[in-house]
C-alpha cells in the first residue's frame, strides 16, 4: 500500500527511515522528461536521507554507498511530493520523491546488505550459546 506523506511529516519520516534502513541494499532511479529513466546506483548501502527547508524552498539529500570510491549524494531540489510504498511485512519498499520540475527519484530498499546479515546471525548465535 502506498502512503503519501504530508510535508510536515517528511523530516521525522526521513529520520526514522535513516535509522531503520541504515546499510540496506538500495536501487536509486531518476526519471525525468529531459533524460528519461536512469539508474543512479544499484546495490549500494543506504546511509541516510535528510530534508532541509529554507525560505519556503526545500532540498532532500540522499546519501548511499560506503568508502570514498563508492559514496554518492543525490539532491532533490524543490520536492513537492513524497510517498512510500511498503513491500511485505518488514521495512522494505520504495520511496517516491517528486520535484516541482516533474522529475521523480525512486529509492528501492531491497534487503539488509548480505554481509550485515551474516554478522548479525553470528552475533545472535554467540548470544544463544
Amino acid at each position: 500500500m502506498t502512503r503519501e506523506l504530508q510535508r510536515t511529516e517528511w523530516k521525522a519520516f526521513f529520520d526514522g527511515l535513516s535509522h531503520d534502513l541504515a546499510d540496506w541494499e538500495t536501487i536509486v532511479r531518476v526519471m525525468s522528461n529531459n533524460t528519461g529513466a536512469q539508474v543512479l546506483s544499484d546495490g549500494l548501502p543506504f546511509n541516510g536521507i535528510t530534508f532541509d527547508e529554507k525560505g519556503g524552498k526545500g532540498t532532500i539529500e540522499i546519501t548511499i554507498g560506503s568508502g570514498a570510491q563508492n559514496h554518492q549524494t543525490h539532491n532533490v531540489v524543490e520536492p513537492i511530493k513524497v510517498a512510500f510504498e511498503a513491500k511485505g511485512p518488514g521495512p522494505a519498499g520504495t520511496l517516491d520523491i517528486e520535484e516541482a520540475s516533474g522529475t521523480k527519484t525512486l529509492i528501492t530498499f531491497v534487503q539488509p546488505m548480505p554481509v550485515l546479515v551474516k554478522v548479525a546471525s553470528a552475533e545472535i548465535s554467540a548470544v544463544e550459546k
